[in-house]
């Protein structure tokens, strides 16, 4: 991890200023984190289908339950280019193997329920702890920033679920013929077919890279007060400093000594 690479500043922030840099993160590898969400989780959409076509909510269930996975990808991307190490989509896709593995049963099983998955996420993966050592550390980094932590998933969980309900009220809009909306649900037969789930699919997956950068930068933001990262990285500012100031006096100490 070369601290001098990193393309945020180092400095302490709040919980809140965290996420903002998270969205602003987020916000400049939008596309590429849609594209690795999309890429695994279509696939996983059309087997639930094939294989489910009588119990079509078993299709989100699975894929409500398997997010963690889908957001993987976009989590070592970031974690890359965080340190100026440009990562292409490719790139990040023949990585299969480093980001899939870590803690992959715990993700789906007894992580998988917690309001602070954005932020525990990165623990998981780039740290690898394991047994007690996963709960310590969860606990020192989540100390302070919890409850935004917390907030993040109700809010974006949300925005997430207006959003869907918000388009298939414009389609009932624009073509009342297709949706039959009641008070509660979208319960017409044609809601329930592909066309409106890859919908809902896209809408999630177009929030995922707001949530993942997110959390991540709770995350960093946790490690830059605990370990430092700003006060090194202004040691380090401070000696190449010096070292360019002794480097331009060099030439007049020489010049001195050879009047001596």
């Amino acid at each position: 991890m070369q601290l001098d690479h990193l393309v945020i500043e180092t400095r302490v922030r709040s919980g809140w200023s965290a996420i903002d840099l998270g969205i602003t993160l987020a916000r400049r590898f939008w596309l590429r984190s849609v594209c690795l969400y999309l890429l695994l989780a279509v696939p996983v959409y059309l087997l639930t289908r094939f294989f489910s076509t009588d119990w079509y909510f078993l299709s989100y269930v699975i894929l409500w339950w398997m997010k963690p996975v889908f957001e993987r990808p976009i989590l070592f991307l970031l974690s890359r280019e965080l340190f100026s190490e440009s990562t292409s989509f490719k790139q990040t896709v023949f990585a299969f193997g480093q980001w899939i593995k870590p803690g992959l049963f715990w993700i789906l099983t007894l992580r998988r329920l917690s309001f602070l998955r954005s932020m525990h996420a990165p623990i998981t993966l780039l740290e690898r702890p394991k047994g007690k050592d996963y709960g310590r550390r969860t606990a020192i980094l989540g100390s302070k920033v919890s409850r935004p932590a917390f907030w993040l998933t109700m809010v974006l969980f949300h925005i997430e679920a207006f959003m869907v309900l918000g388009i298939f009220v414009l389609i009932a809009l624009i073509a009342p013929e297709w949706v039959d909306l009641s008070f509660w649900l979208l319960e017409s037969e044609q809601v329930r077919n592909t066309y409106e789930d890859l919908i809902a699919l896209f809408v999630v997956a177009s929030i995922a890279p707001f949530y993942v950068a997110s959390g991540f930068m709770l995350y960093i933001s946790r490690r830059v007060e605990l370990e430092g990262w700003d006060i090194e990285m202004c040691f380090r500012d401070w000696m190449n400093d010096k070292k360019a100031s002794n480097s331009a006096t060099a030439p007049v100490a020489n010049r001195l000594r050879d009047r001596i």
